[in-house]
């Protein structure tokens, strides 16, 4: 019998965060979603909050209707709201019918520095984009009564500084002309861009949830016979000391496989289905789903329990395990290869706004294109996107948004304090989901800066207690000889443009260059994996030429194969006893949109495997093939000595 252990930590740290749980309905639960057409207007002068906005019955005008989710900047045909910089503000009102003791109003996401008033009152501010802030409405409504009239207005500012991530600097050319400064590639895209939900709880609720695969027993045909997972619970409200809790783990046919009355402790599951990866010889394909258990956690009074006080489930509980060789990376003790292509929540007029629409497209067309794995690039995704990885066993590589870090003084101690909190808000949100194997804490910061030694030092030692045994990733454009950084990490994800940002057009040179890179790299951490995280070249959909120039679907397509034969001969899955690379991650899968520029036409970069509108260039059905060849390779574990 084999004996498989992954650790999850309930570390304590400084930085404190509320339960993020990702709101449902339930017996116990309400949802309601105030998604819709907002009144909006631009605050051009930076007045809203000094003219108490906040509490008129209507913004001043102009206003204009405004969609949440959305980002604002492409809604209109004004190019002073496209490139607005600094405060906007959005407000609505709705009835709320008093049927439960608590309500929540919940933003899932809103860029960047954000400000609430209900009523007229302040009720919560939230600095950084992308991920979940929330409020109690209960002391800001009318008691007594049947219904309350309730008028949200929200303050968003998009201005990004030296200690926000991403940093960013505002520069005031003159009254007409500002210009925010950033050291990174996409469109600075803001307002409220994700979906705002009123949800409800009772007095006292479930709060938090913490649980992680512990171990796996496998018998000797690696058929798994037992797992143990380890949970936490914690209970909020007024009378969380005297409820009872049942904990109860529910299979795909409705049958309990475990339960527990603790409130921390393990279950134990016979005969278990284990969440696999899709893409890989012994898995499924990325059309078809993975195993997925629901948790139920019921709070109730002592001699009560059909009259539960609070009931929630989540319905992506995942059994596996994840382990970390100097060459490979395993999940259920089977080796796993990365592949897959990044991308950025931004597609037409929405730019980052969330849309199930194109959420579904886009896993519609990671199941065409063979991908198995996913870099939140270059920040935390929507919440539904992780559920669909969840479900169709697509691996996540969860990153924060640090991204341009490339000045000395975005390494200070207050960026830092910034950097921490992101971690512990994207951490709390996404640690249940069983896709997420890894964590990105930066991508390309200037890790060959002094500054930045101690800085990665500090963020690594704090980060590593509360991880839930997952492995840190830092992805570099730095090279392993300047690189200052790297020997905190656990994975070595570099990025690479060899043949375009450097030696144009000499697609001759690509696969030697990339070779002696990783060599060069795996000469200096002969114990860390490496994975190329980005690699690609803009490309003009229907641009045609012979032989293959910059820009064309020709080059795209010859550029990636010439890097497939630098990958290839260090592959971890084609070379199990020798190979050492585990993954490789395209840039990126769809065009998307960025500053104007002499090198971006439209204002788009046109990297995509696929256009903005996703529709596939011609490398795309290169990279499919590739990927499609992969799960036909049997995978083997190397002797470890």
């Amino acid at each position: 019998m084999i004996s498989v252990y992954c650790l999850i930590a309930f570390a304590c740290c400084n930085i404190v965060t509320q339960g993020l749980l990702y709101p449902i309905e339930t017996e116990t639960r309400q949802i309601r979603s105030l998604d819709g057409i907002w009144q909006f207007r631009l605050d051009e002068n930076g007045v809203g909050e000094s003219e108490q906005w906040f509490s008129m019955p209507q913004l001043p005008e102009p206003t204009i209707p405004m969609p949440v989710p959305s980002a604002f900047n492409d809604v209109t045909q004004n190019i002073t709201v496209h490139r607005h910089i600094g405060w906007v503000w959005y407000a609505k009102n709705f009835y709320l019918h008093n049927t439960a003791p608590r309500w929540v109003l919940r933003f899932q996401a809103a860029s960047y520095e954000s400000r609430v008033w209900i009523n007229g009152q302040s009720a919560v501010n939230h600095s950084g984009g992308h991920l979940p802030f929330e409020t109690d409405l209960t002391p800001f409504i009318t008691s007594g009564g049947n219904v309350s009239v309730v008028r949200v207005v929200v303050a968003v500012n998009n201005t990004l500084t030296t200690t926000s991530l991403p940093p960013g600097e505002l520069v005031i050319h003159n009254p007409t002309y500002r210009e925010l400064v950033t050291q990174f590639d996409i469109y600075n895209y803001a307002g409220i861009d994700h979906s705002v939900i009123l949800y409800s709880t009772s007095k006292s609720y479930v709060q938090d949830i913490v649980i992680d695969t512990q171990s796996i027993d496998f018998d000797s045909q690696h058929i798994a016979t037992s797992a143990t997972l380890n949970y936490s619970i914690t209970i909020g409200g007024t009378e969380s000391n005297v409820l009872r809790v049942l904990v109860q783990l529910i299979d795909a046919n409705g049958v309990i496989v475990a339960n527990n009355s603790d409130s921390q402790s393990r279950l134990v599951v016979e005969k278990p289905h284990l969440w696999e990866p899709c893409g890989m010889n012994h898995t499924h394909p990325c059309t078809e789903e993975s195993y997925l258990y629901t948790l139920q956690v019921t709070l109730y009074n002592e001699g009560a329990f059909n009259e539960p006080v609070d009931v929630y489930r989540i319905p992506y509980i995942g059994i596996r395990t994840i382990r970390l060789t100097d060459s490979q990376f395993l999940i259920n003790e089977r080796p796993f290869y990365f592949h897959g292509v990044n991308a950025h929540e931004d597609s037409d007029i929405r730019g980052t706004g969330f849309d199930d629409v194109i959420l579904a497209k886009h896993f519609n067309l990671y199941g065409w294109i063979h991908g198995n794995t996913f870099r939140t690039s270059h920040y935390p995704y929507a919440e539904e996107f992780y559920q669909l990885a969840d479900r169709f066993g697509i691996v996540v590589i969860g990153q924060t948004a640090a991204i341009g870090m490339n000045r000395e003084e975005y390494f200070s101690d207050r960026m830092l304090a910034h950097h921490k909190q992101v971690i512990v808000e994207m951490f709390t949100r996404d640690r249940n989901h069983p896709s997420v194997v890894m964590w990105c804490l930066a991508n390309e910061p200037q890790s060959n800066l002094p500054v930045s030694r101690p800085y990665f030092s500090a963020l690594v030692n704090f980060t590593r207690p509360i991880a839930a045994g997952r492995p840190l990733i830092l992805v570099t454009n730095q090279y392993a000889n300047n690189d200052l950084c790297m020997e905190f990490f656990d994975i070595i994800g570099i990025n690479r443009y060899v043949a375009w940002y450097s030696d144009y057009g000499r697609l001759d040179q690509i696969t030697s260059t990339i070779s002696q890179d990783i060599a060069s790299w795996r000469s200096t951490y002969p114990t860390k994996p490496i994975l190329v995280s980005e690699y690609g070249v803009d490309t003009i959909p229907g641009l045609h030429n012979d032989p293959p120039l910059m820009f064309t679907e020709e080059y795209q397509t010859e550029f990636y194969a010439a890097y497939h034969l630098a990958f290839d001969n260090v592959s971890s899955l084609l070379h199990p006893d020798t190979g050492f690379f585990i993954g490789e991650l395209p840039w990126t899968m769809f065009d998307f949109a960025t500053e104007q520029s002499t090198i971006r036409v439209g204002g788009i970069n046109h990297k995509g495997l696929f256009t903005r509108q996703r529709q596939p260039k011609a490398a795309a059905f290169l990279l499919k093939h590739r990927y499609e060849q992969f799960e036909y390779v049997t995978t083997t574990i190397k002797r470890e000595a």
